[in-house]
């Protein structure tokens, strides 16, 4: 039987964001960094570089651009329901599309009901997902509202319940999405990540960000890099404010990250991909 408490530390204890820096391994102009081929469990990607899944935009017709003009490993979907999946409605579905050239996938579930959530992740695998990703970043209030997105953060024993039940239901591998945490003051990530790792999950995706900020004020990566401390033998892969070559090449160098998901910075530049790849190499 796997523990799913935190076994690191106690309920009263956060990593301290304020006190904690991470020096640089470069000065001046970023050099270039170590090319790593990114696995995520039994998924080999041909780079390091994922599409996020951002509402509204990452529908079937922007991820077969971005893969078209190269440089992307993993494209994911808008975020799903899975209530909407298993009822069949048609915006669901729509969000839901892929094809032979949309691979590989990753199908992103949001909710609170960890029943409700294997049953949607068995669905997506059976309509083509390559992997299965958990949504506990997002901090739109009609998803927090929900028990979705980023309010799993407030309750990270029972997520971490919910994301062993959405494990063992597929096949594939399950990764998470997360923040650091729902505010300064209730930082939970580093912790969070190492018990999804002792549970399953396959990869973890950080966002730099608390809940509260929202997309206000800087990413934080030094708190990136403690979730890439936090963990053993899975990838961590960092997420915010990368809007150019240079910034996904700081985000690699500062934190450690194994790769590095992009969302709007690819609105206006769908070509990013092969730009930040075409730097690393």
């Amino acid at each position: 039987m796997v523990d799913i408490s935190f076994q690191h530390g106690n309920g009263n204890r956060r990593p301290d964001l304020q006190a904690q820096t991470v020096t640089p391994r470069c000065h001046g102009n970023l050099a270039k960094p170590q090319v790593r081929p990114l696995r995520i469990g039994s998924v080999q990607l041909e780079s390091n570089l994922l599409l996020a899944p951002v509402a509204n935009y990452c529908d079937l017709a922007f991820r077969i651009t971005c893969r078209e003009l190269g440089g992307l490993g993993l494209a994911c979907t808008d975020l799903l329901s899975p209530q909407g999946l298993l009822r069949g409605t048609a915006r669901s579905l729509d969000l839901a599309a892929t094809n032979a050239a949309d691979k590989p996938i990753g199908m992103q579930l949001y909710g609170g009901n960890p029943d409700i959530l294997a049953e949607g992740a068995r669905w997506a695998v059976d309509h083509g997902a390559t992997i299965i990703d958990i949504n506990m970043g997002c901090p739109v209030d009609k998803v927090t509202k929900k028990d979705g997105g980023s309010k799993l953060l407030c309750d990270p024993c029972n997520t971490v319940r919910m994301a062993a039940r959405i494990v063992k239901a597929v096949e594939v591998p399950v990764t998470a999405k997360l923040r650091l945490g729902w505010s300064s003051d209730a930082i939970v990530a580093p912790e969070l990540a190492r018990d999804l790792e002792g549970v399953g999950i396959a990869a973890i995706t950080i966002h730099g960000r608390t809940t509260e900020q929202r997309f206000r004020g800087s990413v934080r990566l030094d708190g990136i890099a403690q979730v890439v401390g936090a963990v053993e033998n899975i990838p961590v892969i960092g997420n915010g404010d990368v809007r150019s070559p240079g910034d996904c090449v700081a985000m690699i160098e500062r934190t450690g990250c194994a790769g590095v998901m992009i969302g709007r910075g690819a609105f206006a530049r769908p070509w990013i991909f092969r730009d930040c790849w075409a730097l690393q190499t």
